[in-house]
């Protein structure tokens, strides 16, 4: 496959996939892909802990727009560990193609060319035995996992961009990983990417 110069985002459900099939791609077109360690280079550069930084994007609606919407006069320090966050994507991507996995990547670099966006979804029951064989969940506790980490990640995508997490016309390709595999998805992203120069 030719070289790759195509930043890669990857919006994802949970359990659809999206860090396995982002180090595929990392591994085929020999690129660094980016998911958790972007929390980690965060608190690094910020003082902030990782475990605040997490909490931003996975700790459901109540809790965040509490922090988010309390009239102190400045950002909030929720506010200000999501601007970091975003302050490090942009920062990766200057350094040249790469993948980078959720965190409203494909909004926050919505100004770089050669940006390539997708969203992955899968069926319930996909994502649903994969939080069971992940983490040994019953079916009631994974089913309550897959919709408390799917509604996470829809309130921090929302609150980023105002936008709809998930939304068709934000993505250039958006992917059902259930039918196909998360192998193949991968294969179809590069495919597009090879082709958009």
């Amino acid at each position: 496959m030719s070289e790759c110069k195509n930043i890669i985002t990857i919006g994802r459900e949970y359990g659809a996939g999206g860090r396995t099939i982002a180090k595929r791609i990392s591994e085929v077109l020999g690129i660094p892909y980016y998911d958790k360690d972007i929390i980690k280079m965060t608190a690094e550069k910020t003082g902030f802990s990782e475990e605040m930084i997490h909490d931003t994007e996975e700790t459901s609606g109540a809790r965040n727009l509490f922090n988010w919407l309390m009239p102190s006069g400045s950002a909030s320090s929720y506010d200000q560990a999501i601007m970091a966050q975003a302050q490090t994507i942009r920062h990766i991507a200057k350094q040249g193609p790469c993948v980078i996995v959720g965190r409203g990547a494909d909004y926050i670099l919505r100004d770089f060319p050669n940006l390539v966006n997708v969203f992955v979804y899968a069926e319930e029951g996909d994502k649903v035995k994969y939080a069971m064989d992940t983490f040994g969940d019953t079916r009631e506790q994974a089913i309550r996992r897959v919709r408390h980490s799917d509604a996470a990640r829809e309130s921090y995508y929302h609150y980023l961009t105002k936008g709809k997490w998930g939304n068709l016309s934000n993505y250039h390709l958006t992917l059902n990983s259930s039918p196909i595999g998360k192998e193949a998805c991968a294969d179809i992203i590069m495919a597009y990417a090879a082709k958009t120069k």
